[in-house]
């Protein structure tokens, strides 16, 4: 009984030894925010409450970059202020779009994701 605690035991140890010495996996690359986020604001899960264009800058004259279509899914990262209008940037989560990074008004989205496909 003794023997087969120890051997456990041992063993308990190698596998704890290769751990702590195994090389560490790299983390996944993140993406640098625009210096346009200029807020502390926690990041959120949100969907398009109208059609709204996603843009390349945080203003209604900047580029569309495509429309995307009401409860579309996206992840705001951040949040900026663009005179007395509030701007998310984040990455569009579901539809044709899925993967795309820009802007959106903040009038045009509500909290929670409509499609939680993942």
């Amino acid at each position: 009984m003794i023997r087969r605690l120890l051997t456990a035991a041992a063993g308990a140890a190698a596998v704890l030894t290769a751990l702590a010495t195994a090389p560490a996996t790299a983390a996944p690359a993140t993406v640098a925010l625009p210096r346009a986020c200029n807020t502390s604001a926690v990041a959120a899960a949100l969907h398009t409450t109208d059609a709204v264009h996603l843009r390349a800058g945080r203003s209604r004259q900047s580029r569309s970059v495509m429309v995307l279509p009401k409860n579309t899914d996206f992840y705001a990262e951040c949040w900026g202020v663009s005179g007395k209008d509030w701007w998310a940037y984040g990455k569009v989560m579901s539809g044709s779009a899925t993967g795309r990074r820009g802007w959106v008004h903040i009038d045009y989205v509500a909290n929670g994701y409509r499609h939680a496909a993942w």
